[in-house]
């Protein structure tokens, strides 16, 4: 019995001392994140005499949390533990479209705020619908859906919205290379977003109806839902 009693201790002691041994779980942040690149072609040769103001996008409460969400199936969101947002995801997205714009140079001025001068003349807002990976039996997507519109502020009238849902196929199980396919997919469609209010905009402007542009497809990039009004 005593023995046996010495053994126990002896195996609780080396479980603490493992347990000790092991180093904690390190947490791992990402942002999207990617370079956007100027106009090659637009309708208006000099930026639009509009200030548009970016309001910050607004998300569905599933996804406006710190940790990196994954799915399984269609019924059941999971939440990595240990990978996480650097930043919260609304601020990350607004302020890669806020970099896109300023590198487009479509308007006068882009403000995030009301009181940066004259009244905008245009809103700009937005809504994540989703921000995820997709697991799905060996296949693995990173997926982001989300709505864009354009709001006239002298009259509250919506002149532009457009819906998205993008998956792209991710090859590398690995954290950062999922990371940068998201990036890639957000690239995409902030891309077409820049064409589609550079076709609104002109027409805004006293020009003719501008023809609607899509981008040149990533055959990588599945459209799952693109609509424009």
């Amino acid at each position: 019995m005593r023995k046996r009693t010495i053994l126990i201790c002896i195996c609780f002691t080396a479980i603490i001392l493992l347990t000790q041994c092991t180093p904690p779980p390190v947490r791992q942040y990402y942002m999207l994140n990617y370079t956007p690149m100027p106009m090659q072609q637009r309708l208006s040769e000099t930026p639009y005499p509009y200030i548009i103001r970016l309001r910050e996008f607004s998300i569905e409460e599933a996804y406006g949390r710190s940790q990196i969400v994954y799915r399984l199936n269609p019924y059941e969101l999971r939440y990595y533990n240990f990978r996480l947002w650097a930043v919260k995801p609304t601020r990350m997205v607004t302020d890669l479209m806020f970099k896109h714009l300023n590198t487009a140079n479509l308007t006068n001025s882009v403000v995030r705020r009301f009181d940066e001068g004259r009244r905008p003349d245009y809103e700009l807002s937005g809504i994540i619908e989703a921000l995820e990976e997709y697991d799905s039996d060996d296949l693995l997507f990173a997926h982001i859906a989300m709505r864009v519109n354009l709001t006239r502020t002298s009259d509250g009238t919506n002149v532009y919205s457009r819906h998205f849902s993008l998956r792209k196929r991710v090859y590398r199980r690995d954290p950062e290379f999922i990371i940068r396919e998201k990036s890639l997919i957000m690239e995409y469609i902030f891309n077409q977003v820049i064409l589609d209010l550079d076709s609104r905009l002109f027409s805004e402007s006293g020009g003719t109806e501008a023809p609607k542009f899509n981008i040149i497809a990533d055959p990588d990039i599945i459209s799952e839902t693109v609509e424009t009004e």
